[in-house]
């Protein structure tokens, strides 16, 4: 993450990216036009929330002084790293993108979702809400205002054959995303592998690794349940996203426009959260062709699921291994920051020795 502003303004001057133009709005009154990168343009979230806001909840509720130039993050042609360093460089106005992304840079970033640690969407909600303020201190150190953030659907293992425990990873090459769970599916005796999500359904089918994590709604819609046999879910995490503005922006907003764009952004923040509950289950429901299947590809999976034994083991392992190896990769402060926040709200205490 060192290197966020300077690689923002190479990418900002290829793309000609704009930054945020000053606009009037409907009463005559000074406003301000954003442009936008959201979600996939293909998700639930882009469809049911964010076109919305940016585009009638938002200038409505500020009578036309917030106006916004939204694109999908597909229509952008920007990876998730270079969505974060356009931002830092004031290159960008407002952005979403996913912590996984940005979490190798920044591991206090990883701290949010470890492998194993949180299992259920109620206690992940408590425990970002209480981490915000240190996630919104870090970006500001680099740049960034943090506007909200909120998770993925539950993450599930989508895995070629019949993978219906725990124990069936023993020796399976398993795709994942951070290395809190490198640390988990080494300790259950999986093998872990990094692999750039466009590129897992073709790994999926050569069979270049033979199970492959991410949320049951994501990788639906990614095809990964046309290529995989059993469905395992397991919740070794959520995946969280966020959406930032640019520091250098923000500080030029005029102050009443930050209040109302921060007020009506925490109903944008708790109508996310909401979805992502119903989400999950219709990932599952698309995944193994039962149930109602909105926006989804009916697939053939079969559906595993853990026992309370396997979630206790689960804990067991975030509590003995992944946070003490993450806490010896982030340092004092970091563990510091996670236990008076995260530590607190789940009455656990990192520490790195």
């Amino acid at each position: 993450m060192m290197g966020w502003k300077a690689a923002g303004v190479v990418l900002c001057a290829l793309l000609m990216v704009g930054c945020g133009s000053g606009a009037d709005s409907a009463d005559g009154s000074a406003g301000v036009r954003m442009h936008v990168i959201g979600s996939a343009s293909n998700s639930n979230l882009y469809k049911s929330l964010e076109e919305p806001f940016w585009n009638e909840e938002l200038p409505r509720a500020s009578n036309g002084r917030i106006t916004a130039d939204l694109r999908s993050v597909d229509e952008s042609g920007l990876k998730p790293p270079q969505i974060a360093r356009l931002l830092s460089a004031g290159a960008l106005d407002v952005a979403y993108t996913d912590f996984a992304s940005i979490a190798g840079d920044v591991r206090a970033f990883e701290g949010i979702d470890l492998a194993g640690v949180i299992t259920d969407l109620d206690t992940m909600h408590r425990a970002s809400d209480a981490y915000k303020p240190v996630l919104d201190r870090i970006f500001n150190q680099h740049g960034v205002k943090l506007l909200g953030l909120f998770p993925f659907p539950q993450f599930a293992f989508y895995c070629s054959g019949q993978v219906t425990s725990l124990d069936d990873l023993k020796g399976k090459k398993v795709r994942v995303t951070v290395q809190s769970m490198s640390d988990f599916i080494q300790k259950i005796g999986g093998i872990p592998v990094i692999i750039p999500f466009p590129d897992v359904v073709p790994a999926l089918q050569t069979r270049v690794i033979d199970c492959a994590i991410t949320s049951t709604y994501t990788g639906n819609k990614a095809g990964w349940g046309e290529v995989t046999d059993s469905l395992y879910t397991l919740p070794v995490g959520s995946g969280l996203s966020f959406y930032g503005y640019s520091a250098r922006g923000w500080t030029e907003l005029d102050p009443s426009l930050r209040d109302l764009l921060q007020s009506e952004f925490a109903k944008f923040e708790n109508a996310a959260w909401e979805l992502t509950k119903t989400q999950t289950q219709i990932g599952i429901n698309c995944n193994t062709g039962q149930g109602e299947c909105i926006g989804g590809r009916p697939s053939k999976m079969t559906l595993h699921q853990p026992s309370q034994a396997e979630i206790d083991l689960t804990h067991q392992i975030a509590q003995e291994l992944v946070i003490p190896n993450w806490a010896r990769r982030c340092g004092e402060q970091c563990v510091n920051d996670w236990n008076a926040t995260v530590g607190k709200v789940l009455g656990i205490q990192a520490g790195g020795n």
